[in-house]
């Protein structure tokens, strides 16, 4: 599902302000099952990425608390993005891969009436230069606050207009409708029949108009199951949201893999490290006899068996990793005493559950037990994490913790690049390969030329020189190992953990 939303927010700051103010909108659109989301006149400042629960937020802001656009996308899509660009605070691009098909989707916020015709006629020209960016295989998914009114009269477009829009058509949205003929775009807000609840997107004052839209190419509108503005959801103080079905072709998708339990040598140390040595040599001498020593295969799968099993009783496993299986990760604060708190707490839960029947103060005492032992997990809880984090910060402000310093900041930085890994590349045309076939060939010919000892020529989009690089190209290098060494000298750990 693809939607739209002027979001209409304070200028709040880039930090966990932010990810607070969208944490309740990515659990509506989780409920929803939307997942792309075009927000608008978001007023960040500067431009980056963030991780909010399992979507990702990708925005374009200026200097200042104005404008801004972003795009969020959710699961399993946010994997699937080959490029981020930012045209100005104003407009912004993302192109991600849906079933081996390349979507170009953009959100734009178009200058309301009152900052003049200058400004809307180079808005209306930088998101043309864009737009013309698109390639002819890729699909393309405008959503935006227009501020324009297209009016439910189909006259003088009969194409790109439905007829069913809301409202009467004023002078401005001549200008959308224009544009959508000039580059075969349809306005999808007026295909289809709803009440003029359904096609209002703005409300204000006991007045209700339409001024959010979502477009696409004309060859892409069979795939549009539905589009209406949600009456019952209310994003902002004034704007609904706009909702896009898409009607995709279902893949026959391979089987997942188990995950294989991984061995937690990160714990080989102290007692740990003592009790997996004992371990190791008690069992090497008790099977060292059994061992033919004239088979050395023989004996070093019973070494390594033996060595594996060791660490996996003294050590431990976790099952999962941490980007697919989040909810089996181990949490690293746990002690015996949370769990058995917790326990106690779900035995007591499970207790009130079913105490149905009997007097209303046997109940109340079942209650009063069940709060309580909620209360204690709380503090237990409370404790282990205090502890587990004085423990940390500690082992940070040594000597051996300037290497996980390193990997701690390395980490933040890797969650803000727009691109978190590369799936897909592009060939020799700057097209982007979706196909596994046709990524192998590429490699195999760029690694035939370069071990050939030629240089792989390289193609580039003269327009695509005046759209904003991507924060997987920050200027002035990645952070590096020195830089995270004199921080240890100058930020507390706690200062070192925020940042």
């Amino acid at each position: 599902m693809i939607s739209s939303l002027s979001v209409e927010g304070p200028a709040i700051s880039l930090q966990a302000t932010r990810v607070q103010f969208l944490g309740a909108e990515v659990e509506t659109l989780r409920k929803r099952k939307v997942d792309i989301l075009c927000v608008q006149e978001t007023r960040w400042k500067g431009r980056g990425a963030v991780n909010i629960k399992d979507y990702k937020l990708w925005f374009s802001g200026s200097r200042v608390a104005r404008n801004g656009v972003g795009i969020i996308i959710g699961p399993p899509h946010k994997e699937n993005v080959v490029d981020v660009s930012r045209r100005c605070d104003r407009i912004m691009l993302v192109r991600l891969v849906i079933q081996e098909v390349t979507y170009m989707v953009i959100s734009a916020y178009v200058p309301h009436a009152g900052l003049g015709v200058a400004k809307k006629r180079h808005f209306w020209e930088s998101l043309d230069e864009v737009v013309r960016m698109c390639p002819p295989d890729h699909r393309l998914l405008i959503g935006g606050d227009l501020n324009v009114h297209v009016g439910s009269n189909v006259e003088g477009y009969p194409g790109a207009h439905g007829g069913f829009g809301y409202g009467v058509r004023n002078e401005e949205g001549l200008s959308i409708l224009d544009f959508a003929v000039a580059h075969d775009l349809v306005v999808a807000n007026s295909f289809f029949k709803k009440t003029n609840a359904q096609l209002a997107t703005f409300h204000s004052g006991g007045h209700s108009t339409q001024i959010d839209y979502l477009l696409l190419c004309r060859g892409g509108l069979r795939t549009c199951g539905d589009c209406k503005a949600l009456t019952d959801l209310t994003c902002s103080s004034q704007h609904r949201l706009l909702v896009m079905d898409l009607v995709l072709r279902r893949r026959v998708t391979k089987s997942v893999r188990p995950v294989q339990p991984t061995i937690l040598w990160k714990k080989l140390n102290g007692e740990k490290a003592e009790t997996f040595k004992t371990l190791v040599i008690e069992r090497v001498e008790a099977e060292v006899d059994m061992v033919s020593h004239d088979d050395a295969d023989q004996m070093w799968n019973c070494l390594a068996s033996t060595i594996r099993e060791a660490a996996k009783e003294s050590l431990g496993v976790a099952v999962g990793t941490s980007r697919g299986h989040r909810s089996d990760r181990e949490s690293w604060w746990l002690s015996d005493e949370v769990q058995s708190k917790v326990a106690l707490k779900q035995l007591r839960f499970r207790e009130l559950i079913t105490c149905q029947e009997g007097t209303p103060a046997g109940r109340t005492r079942v209650e009063e037990r069940y709060k309580e032992t909620k209360r204690e997990a709380k503090k237990a809880v409370a404790r282990a994490k205090d502890k587990a984090y004085e423990d940390l910060y500690r082992k940070l402000d040594s000597k051996e913790g300037a290497n996980d310093i390193y990997r701690i900041a390395k980490a933040r930085e890797r969650r803000r690049r727009d691109l978190d890994n590369i799936k897909f590349i592009k060939n020799e045309a700057g097209q982007t390969l979706v196909k596994d076939d046709k990524i192998r060939k590429r490699w195999e010919g760029y690694f035939s030329s370069l071990f050939a000892g030629g240089r792989p020529e390289c193609h580039e989009d003269p327009q695509e020189y005046e759209i904003e690089q991507s924060l997987n190209n920050i200027d002035g290098g990645r952070i590096n190992q020195e830089e995270c060494s004199i921080s240890r000298y100058v930020l507390s750990p706690a200062q070192q953990l925020k940042y």
